[in-house]
């Protein structure tokens, strides 16, 4: 069955729906408000057999300007439209603003179609084709057929149905080899049924009874059923109009404007950069930050515009742009999007969306336009490295991929081996990937990272794991540890267990620091193998500013002069040394120790000698059993 969409378009009341019936038998008006008013207000889907075998959906869209949403939502998923100008009207509002939408859509087969003229005299009709000619100059319909008819006598209809055949069998069907999507365009329940859903699928291929979600809102369903034209069928697949039986979901809770997808592919997201066109009959240039109505597949969104390198697009131009939406909204790399002014609404503009998971800001930001510049002609291949290249937080995985490209599982695993063949790409331990110009981008941050550390803390060897990845800006540790792990192999970084540094770094003391080193260090010979805490430090030194005693104090520390025997209680190490060998002395002689006798040893109180003797059994030193204290190794020296 031949997988395409026909829409129509045009101004209010040109024949639109009535042209539909003609050529179809069947009345795409189903509401009875509708029938009441004679006007279109939503959309309307019937079919039409082009050979025996085959057969086509047309979507009816409503003309009036109040209805121009619902127009987008339909005409989102044609391929091939019929343009309608009514001969007692001719070209009116509209028929230029639908034709807008068409040229921003993308829409590239279509038939002009003038209707209504059993109303008009035939000679009109030449003035009327050279409108029609401007109206079309440069647009997809510049060299399209035009055919006049009468729904109401059927004049034309014949001919207009053998051309529709004709220029279905030039439009390529949708392959269905991506994944999944439908936006949904009509929701309902059916007695017995529940939640029906219908849409045109754009992508991929489901089967009945198989999982999907329901998006922005994230829910999963399982598809009780699948019709198409009316018909139970076992799977759907791009390009066919469907109605979706869900389990497990009230109607309520979805709207127009969602969309189904398979579960765990497309993440909603509120930033979006793109490519905006702003159309040259817009009455005033677009500026920075301005709040717009943004059509995508079926729904509309509240979004703000900020424009990249620029205060303001004039008509007629293309800029790169920021999308801030105010709600949610689930998209992919190159799906087209219409925008509509605020107030009054009118459809301004359009364009590709090119980065979906975007950086909130940096409206100046080069690396960002580079990166979007790349993204609007890159190829297959390229879009791939591109979307590792700049990834937002320099990694991304397979999956993201995906979402991130909309390129199948098996297409973007031949792009990924190539890159990784070429060494372009390299794959971390947890299998996400980083751009090979990325990590050495990276490298080079880490080493301004370490020097700036180093120049802003003299007194501190080491800068802590956490420290460098904030600073970074990383969250992956396998990332981390790449990094360091190659600097450290190029000597150009120290690793520690608690953090690293700059290969060769050394601690550089002012003399004015230097002279309070030696303070502090007299002060702590001074106690003996009496402990003391960083309140007796900061009691001794009361005169002196804090930060710089404290500053002093963790370098002493951190080099191995000073030794923490137990939380806050520190010990001078040259003194805990000697102690450990008198310690070492007295067991050799005696075999074991107990925390009295080890007090009289020292000369110390019984506090400290037993916090240092437990300070040398948790180092290994000693054996404790039963309150006594014997030796474990005589090798052991006190641990810096």
């Amino acid at each position: 069955m031949q997988r395409i969409i026909i829409g129509t378009a045009g101004h209010v009341d040109h024949g639109k729906s009535a042209l539909v019936k003609a050529l179809t038998g069947i009345d795409p008006d189903r509401l009875p408000e509708e029938k009441e008013r004679e006007m279109t207000i939503d959309l309307g889907f019937v079919f039409l057999s082009i050979s025996k075998e085959e057969e086509v959906a047309i979507i009816d869209v409503p003309g009036h300007e109040r209805f121009l949403r619902t127009m987008i939502a339909g005409a989102n998923s044609i391929r091939m439209v019929l343009f309608v100008i009514a001969a007692d009207e001719g070209i009116m509002p509209q028929t230029i603003e639908h034709l807008d939408v068409l040229k921003l859509l993308g829409i590239k087969k279509g038939i002009i179609v003038i209707t209504k003229i059993d109303k008009v005299e035939k000679e009109y009709f030449t003035m009327l084709f050279e409108d029609i000619k401007k109206l079309t100059k440069g647009s997809f319909l510049e060299s399209a057929q035009i055919y006049p008819v009468s729904s109401l006598t059927n004049e034309g209809i014949e001919e207009l149905g053998k051309a529709i055949k004709a220029v279905c069998s030039q439009v390529e069907p949708l392959s269905d080899n991506g994944i999944f999507r439908c936006p949904i365009d009509r929701v309902f329940t059916v007695k017995g049924f529940g939640t029906v859903v219908c849409g045109t699928v754009i992508s991929g291929r489901i089967k009945k009874f198989e999982l999907v979600e329901i998006l922005p809102i994230k829910k999963t369903s399982r598809i009780r059923n699948l019709q198409v034209h009316n018909q139970s069928e076992p799977a759907v697949f791009a390009g066919q109009r469907a109605a979706f039986n869900l389990m497990d979901i009230a109607v309520s809770e979805i709207i127009r404007g969602y969309e189904l997808s398979v579960p765990d592919y497309l993440i909603p997201t509120q930033f979006i950069n793109a490519n905006l066109f702003l159309l040259p009959n817009t009455p005033r240039a677009l500026s920075n930050n301005e709040r717009v109505r943004l059509h995508k597949g079926t729904g509309e969104v509240m979004a703000r515009v900020t424009i990249f390198e620029q205060d303001k697009i004039e008509p007629g131009k293309r800029r790169y742009v920021q999308l801030r939406l105010e709600k949610p909204i689930v998209a992919e790399y190159k799906e087209r999007f219409i925008i509509r002014s605020y107030s009054p609404m009118r459809v301004i503009g359009g364009g590709n969306f090119l980065e979906i998971y975007a950086h909130r800001g940096g409206r100046f930001n080069k690396e960002r336009v580079e990166c979007l510049r790349k993204l609007e002609t890159a190829e297959e291949n390229e879009i791939v490295e591109i979307n590792i290249q700049y990834a937002k937080v320099g990694t991304v995985n397979e999956k993201e991929l995906m979402s991130l490209t909309n390129i199948p599982a098996e297409r973007l695993e031949h792009h990924l081996a190539d890159l990784q063949n070429r060494k372009t790409v390299l794959r971390l331990k947890d299998n996400t990937l980083i751009h090979q110009q990325t990590l050495e981008e990276l490298k080079v941050k880490c080493l301004d990272v370490l020097k700036t550390y180093h120049d802003k803390n003299p007194l501190k060897f080491i800068m802590g794991m956490g420290d460098v990845a904030k600073a970074l800006g990383i969250s992956n540790t396998h990332l981390l540890h790449t990094i360091l792990k190659d600097l450290s192999m190029e000597r150009k970084v120290e690793l520690r267990p608690d953090g690293a540094r700059l290969y060769g770094a050394g601690v550089k003391l002012s003399p004015d620091a230097e002279r309070l080193r030696e303070k502090l260090e007299r002060f702590a010979l001074n106690k003996g193998y009496r402990s003391f805490s960083l309140k007796d430090v900061f009691n001794s030194f009361s005169g002196v500013d804090e930060k710089k005693i404290k500053d002093l104090f963790n370098y002493l520390l951190t080099s191995g002069i000073f030794c923490e025997i137990k939380e806050d209680s520190y010990l001078y190490h040259r003194l805990l040394e000697q102690a450990k060998e008198r310690l070492i002395d007295y067991l050799k002689t005696k075999g074991t120790i107990r925390t009295a006798e080890f007090k009289v040893l020292l000369g110390i109180s019984r506090d400290d000698a037993r916090d240092i003797l437990d300070y040398f059994f948790t180092k290994g030193i000693t054996i404790r059993t039963e309150g006594t204290h014997r030796l474990a190794s005589e090798t052991n020296p006190v641990p810096k």
